[in-house]
């Protein structure tokens, strides 16, 4: 009875140790919560100060002597930005994109504003502005910015503080930071003057290792060797970024593959490995649970199409979507079928400048682009006149060019077949009173588009370390595409298309000066006003003039010809005609050109490399026979 008394006792003081244990690391985890708080408080009021001293220095600026000042203000400004950036980012994202950093340009916002045009305004228009002219002019726009961003600042100061994180919440914005700075940072997207994305993605690298380091005083056992794991991954990236590398040489593929993968991956490890429950404050594209960038399900398109009439994932309704999509008998001619543009031979596109209409000798108005990977977007058709997959078909069934014809005589055509009757029931019966309708349709074809993916190429095999085989050229071609040649600033990853990292959540437009063919001695810019013309009236603004969808660069050794126009037959030409700085930069007149008009001086060479790095992005044989 004694050693039954014994054992009792010894289960006991062990489960006691155990919760006592448990108990103790809950309430380190709560005071980890408490110094990351504080210590963001700080780092924001920082930062508010150096907006407070820059706004201060530019209203007391009397010449364009005083620019250079000012330069050294705006730099001091963005790096303690750099500091806060990855948790204010993720807690106000829609406030910082649209008045603290976002791109330099004038912008129509969902969420401010009430659709009035917003003005460039925040530090990416300061960064560009005190590297421009220096003129009277000049230096009057340096203060209004300065001013305005004050203004703000101040103003969200009051809202935004003090904030309250969870655990998980932080690791979220430490990962989605890294992939901040690797698509933004050290591309340039972010310092679209000074060029310094370097050294600013250094700080933020270290303001992200600092957040992560006050999770030491609230460790489980199994979490500690993760911990300095993670702690030494932090270093190495650091030390990757010292601020004396020249932008143009840095190595991003092995920042990439070093740091930037490892590091996401681990991070997710940690919190699992230190039961850290998910509490995601958000909702975004990415997928919590991925463990590098480049995973196949790193972006979730389930997140771009939630307002369709079923969820996109049905295998049935995929399924009727893909015998839609190859059908001519849609169309009003009876001759035409979705396929008639988007060939799978030919990466979902058709090989000609523009498309055949249902017109023998007519040609609609634009290129066809592939449609795979399209579910990775908020915005379709070359003009972004589309909200989601569902949409665009409409007007594919309406244009005169194209299918010509109604949904109700496709529904006719439908019910008369037996077996797409059958089909429709299986996939769509119960949710109306006809299983065969317009949203049905639009469905079935969407779920069809969305389900057709290209993301194990040659290139994705190795960055997801599947393979230790990459060709060198194209590993200097990914540097450049990245840096100097500035693709990527453009050309987001994962998907290199306009969807905006980190977060994902819009879909960008740009105008590029397109010319008709690639004359670079009398060049002649294209007449297509795209996006200003797409008929939303919220769009028809001047900056919106000539701009046009930023489309994946996936599979784009195949999808000759290019552009909207399909007026640059090679790969070779459109990278010259990037390479002179598009049209402005070839001495046209072109309003509101996003595209820098400076030169990129690429060589010969460089150019031969970035086509060997986007020739390893090609990925159709799912779909090809």
């Amino acid at each position: 009875m004694k050693q039954i008394s014994l054992v009792l006792l010894s289960v006991l003081v062990c489960f006691g140790m155990l919760s006592g244990q448990k108990n103790t690391v809950s309430y380190q985890a709560n005071t980890v919560i408490t110094e990351v708080q504080a210590w963001y408080a700080h780092n924001f009021y920082t930062f508010q100060n150096e907006v407070n001293g820059l706004a201060h220095l530019a209203q007391s600026a009397t010449s364009v002597t005083d620019v250079s000042k000012l330069k050294i203000q705006i730099k001091k400004t963005r790096l303690a930005y750099k500091q806060i950036e990855f948790i204010f980012d993720y807690y106000q994202t829609p406030y910082n994109g649209t008045y603290i950093n976002g791109a330099p340009l004038p912008k129509i916002s969902e969420y401010f504003e009430a659709d009035q045009v917003i003005q460039p305004c925040g530090l990416q228009a300061l960064d560009e502005a005190a590297y421009g002219d220096h003129s009277l002019e000049h230096l009057n726009h340096i203060k209004d910015l300065s001013h305005r961003l004050k203004l703000r600042v101040d103003f969200i100061a009051n809202t935004h503080l003090p904030i309250q994180v969870k655990s998980s919440q932080l690791i979220e914005c430490i990962r989605s930071g890294l992939v901040r700075v690797f698509t933004l940072g050290i591309t340039g997207y972010d310092t679209p003057g000074s060029v310094n994305g370097i050294e600013e993605s250094l700080q933020s690298m270290k303001s992200m290792e600092q957040a992560f380091l006050f999770f030491e005083n609230g460790l489980y056992p199994e979490a500690k060797s993760k911990f300095k794991s993670i702690k030494l991954r932090f270093k190495s990236g650091q030390n990757m970024l010292p601020t004396s590398v020249n932008f143009d040489d840095f190595d991003r593929l092995n920042f990439l593959m070093e740091v930037v993968n490892p590091l996401y991956a681990e991070l997710l490890a940690f919190q699992n490995l230190n039961h850290i429950t998910l509490e995601p404050y958000k909702k975004h594209a990415q997928n919590y649970q991925a463990k590098n960038i480049f995973d196949i399900d790193f972006l979730k398109t389930d997140f771009f199409s939630e307002l369709v009439y079923l969820p996109l994932d049905n295998p049935k309704t995929i399924a009727l979507g893909a015998l839609l999509f190859n059908d001519t008998t849609l169309s009003g001619t009876n001759i035409m079928s979705c396929v008639s543009c988007h060939n799978p031979d030919k990466a979902f596109t058709d090989g000609l400048p523009k498309s055949k209409s249902n017109t023998t000798g007519v040609f609609t108005a634009r290129n066809a682009p592939t449609i795979l990977n399209s579910g990775y977007a908020t915005r379709y058709f070359l003009d972004m006149r589309a909200f989601n997959l569902e949409k665009q078909v409409i007007h594919v069934v309406n244009n005169t060019l194209e299918f010509n014809t109604d949904f109700e005589t496709i529904i006719k055509k439908i019910n008369s077949n037996p077996d797409y009757i059958a089909l429709f029931n299986s996939a769509y019966g119960g949710i109306s009173k006809t299983a065969v309708n317009e949203r049905s349709i639009s469905n079935a074809l969407a779920a069809y588009v969305n389900s057709l993916k290209s993301q194990n190429s040659i290139f994705d095999t190795y960055v997801r370390y599947e393979t230790d085989t990459y060709p060198e050229a194209a590993k200097r071609g990914f540097n450049l595409f990245m840096g100097k040649a500035a693709c990527g600033s453009c050309h987001f990853a994962p998907m290199f298309n306009g969807t905006i990292p980190p977060f994902y959540l819009d879909s960008e437009s740009e105008v590029l000066g397109i010319t008709q063919g690639l004359d670079t001695i009398n060049p002649i810019l294209d007449t297509d006003l795209g996006r200003m013309v797409n008929g939303l009236p919220g769009e028809k603004h001047p900056f919106y003039k000539h701009s046009f969808k930023t489309v994946t660069l996936r599979n784009i050794n195949l999808t000759a010809p290019y552009m909207h126009n399909g007026s640059f037959e090679t790969l070779e030409d459109v990278l010259e005609f990037y390479n002179l700085g598009g049209g402005a930069g070839m001495g046209l007149d072109v309003d509101n050109q996003t595209l820098p008009e400076t030169p990129l001086n690429l060589t010969k060479q460089e150019i031969k490399d970035l086509i060997a790095f986007m020739e390893t992005l090609t990925d159709i044989k799912d779909y090809v026979d």
